[in-house]
């Protein structure tokens, strides 16, 4: 059993080391791909509410017309990007200054993406439901059995996930076929994600309390890129996973 963790443990980290590397190794490809998402992500922190760092809580809590706005922007660049970051890896479709904006696919990729939200939110609320109602004097037990509600969420997620590139690149595929495909790689894209998640919250702390007391400014880009890198990490995860298990490529 030691062993077999071992095994999974070196799994997951080859994923996710591979989507690093992905990033890395494509960087100038990657920022003119994402270029439309850094766009949002900067203007988010100058004219939206969170870019208030003036300690008013309450007024960085108001949510205005422009927060919807770039949020809308926010949803729109991401799937662009998405689709146009799938397709250049696993189809190696070149791009240009701007990123190939496929309609069709990002429609099939937003929809696939609501689909699958929905229907792993709606299995969470019932079980959470059910376990609120067993557990419900026994806060401890409720918690610990909520956190593992919320990694099953998360694997569940990760073992359809094939479904998003496969609606980027324009190939039929069943959610059958996506469960039975990531059975092999089941737990190590939990523990890719685990890694990816641990990064990006160490990274994030030397951020927030080591570069913000020194420079707002200094600080607040690094966020943001640390956002954009996390968010591009994050798809090239969904795009090593669907490589491995559908494509049948190795790392």
């Amino acid at each position: 059993m030691q062993f077999f963790r071992g095994v999974l443990a070196v799994t997951g980290w080859k994923i996710f080391s591979h989507s690093v590397f992905l990033l890395k190794h494509n960087f100038s490809d990657a920022v003119r791909i994402s270029w439309p998402l850094i766009l949002i992500t900067v203007l988010g922190f100058i004219f939206g509410s969170s870019a208030d760092v003036s300690g008013d809580f309450a007024a960085a809590q108001q949510v205005t017309g422009t927060d919807i706005l770039l949020q809308l922007a926010m949803a729109v660049a991401g799937v662009w990007v998405a689709v146009a970051w799938h397709r250049y890896v696993l189809l190696e479709e070149a791009s240009g200054p701007i990123p190939p904006f496929h309609g069709m696919r990002m429609l099939a990729y937003f929809f696939t993406a609501v689909l699958l939200g929905l229907g792993i939110g709606l299995l969470v609320g019932i079980a959470g439901a059910v376990i609120g109602m067993v557990t419900y004097n026994l806060m401890p037990v409720f918690f610990v059995l909520l956190f593992a509600l919320v990694v099953v969420a998360i694997w569940m997620f990760y073992r359809l996930s094939p479904l998003l590139p496969a609606a980027a690149l324009g190939e039929k595929l069943g959610v059958k076929e996506a469960w039975e495909a990531t059975a092999q790689i089941s737990g190590a894209v939990l523990m890719a994600v685990l890694f990816l998640a641990l990064s990006a919250v160490a990274i994030g702390v030397v951020a927030a309390f080591v570069l913000i007391p020194l420079s707002i400014t200094l600080g607040l880009a690094a966020i943001a890129a640390l956002q954009w890198a996390y968010t591009m990490v994050g798809i090239s995860i969904l795009t090593t996973v669907y490589g491995i298990s559908i494509q049948g490529r190795s790392l």
